[in-house]
């Protein structure tokens, strides 16, 4: 009898044991899922095929923005040219903090350009939210920017700068601002219809 006791109490010490072995692997996994989610701002750049990558020529383009025409040749260096879809629900999740971190930057700095691509009317929750802050284009698939800077898949950026030679070239990707607090875009997308599902990094064009 007491061996049996003494049996069953071994069984329950080594069930316990397990089971908070089990919880220990589960929290460690959570603690580095959640590490990997929030490391923000300073990614190692787009995934292959997404954008143009770093080294790559700009081509030229032309279009309209919010506050008058724009070509390739008035970007700056260092200027951030990010691309948003408004089906795309991470262009959703980035935006609130790309608005706020636009409308910190000084006045007269131009070295920031949206790019939403997408129907006019679709798009236009996110323009309203974006205009205010920073020079922003609309435009279709395949649009003057879109194709000039190899867009496949949103969202993504890419930051640019002069070569020695001249020409407009890639030299950073999936640059993006910190996650900051919902600000006025979180209320202007609220109107908008809900986004069809992305794949894990994005909707592909």
């Amino acid at each position: 009898m007491t061996l049996l006791a003494l049996g069953l109490a071994g069984v329950g010490v080594l069930s316990l044991l397990n089971l908070l072995f089990a919880v220990g692997i589960v929290r460690r996994l959570r603690e580095h899922t959640e590490r990997l989610a929030h490391v923000g701002g300073h990614p190692a750049g787009a995934p292959d095929g997404a954008v143009a990558p770093v080294g790559a020529a700009v081509g030229a383009f032309e279009a309209q923005t919010s506050d008058g025409p724009i070509t390739d040749e008035d970007l700056a260096d260092g200027t951030l040219v990010a691309f948003f879809s408004p089906t795309c629900r991470p262009c959703r999740q980035k935006l609130p903090g790309f608005v706020e971190r636009a409308a910190e930057r000084p006045a007269g700095d131009r070295r920031l350009l949206a790019v939403v691509v997408g129907d006019a009317d679709e798009a236009e929750p996110m323009i309203a939210a974006l205009a205010p802050v920073v020079r922003t284009v609309q435009e279709d698939h395949e649009g003057p920017l879109t194709s000039a800077f190899a867009v496949r898949a949103f969202p993504v950026s890419a930051r640019v700068g002069r070569a020695p030679d001249g020409r407009l070239v890639v030299t950073g990707t999936d640059v993006w601002p910190d996650a900051a607090t919902p600000a006025t875009a979180a209320s202007a997308l609220s109107t908008s219809s809900a986004p069809s599902a992305p794949s894990a990094l994005s909707t592909a064009l």
